[in-house]
């Protein structure tokens, strides 16, 4: 298993995994979203992609937040479904709050994310905003030591 920074290459496994997991979610929109981490955007996100056997099995990205630079927006937590349950997803979160951990100038205290799988993010230690955010997503926090 290799966890690493996105690369302009994987674009295209990053956005079939989204196509299967957000059927409903406009594709040309996420597409959007994967290309915006290589443009010169003030608040370009990260992407980390979790790479096995030569192929993208889980990925995820993460960006300083534009309302609070002491905030980092946690976003498409994304596993292949055929390797759901096999521990991706949680090294690849592991590997996200590490890197927020090194964030500098100035550091960041707390991470943010939005999900429809509240039990899984609390093993992670997020804990709930609110009872529902945005249809059936809720909003979570970690704070960043």
């Amino acid at each position: 298993m290799n966890i690493r920074k996105a690369k302009k290459s994987d674009i295209n496994s990053m956005h079939q995994i989204i196509k299967i997991n957000s059927p409903r979610y406009p594709k040309k929109l996420a597409l959007q979203e994967l290309n915006e981490m290589f443009s010169d955007s003030l608040h370009s996100p990260t992407f980390i992609v979790v790479e096995d056997k030569n192929e993208i099995r889980a990925f995820g990205g993460f960006s300083r937040s534009g309302a609070d630079d002491m905030i980092c927006d946690i976003f498409w937590i994304n596993t292949n479904l055929e390797y759901s349950g096999k521990g991706f997803g949680r090294k690849l979160m592991e590997d996200i709050i590490n890197r927020i951990k090194k964030e500098k100038s100035p550091k960041v205290k707390m991470a943010m994310l939005c999900t429809k799988i509240p039990n899984y993010f609390k093993k992670l230690g997020f804990e709930k905003l609110g009872k529902k955010y945005d249809r059936d997503y809720i909003l979570m926090k970690r704070t960043i030591n």
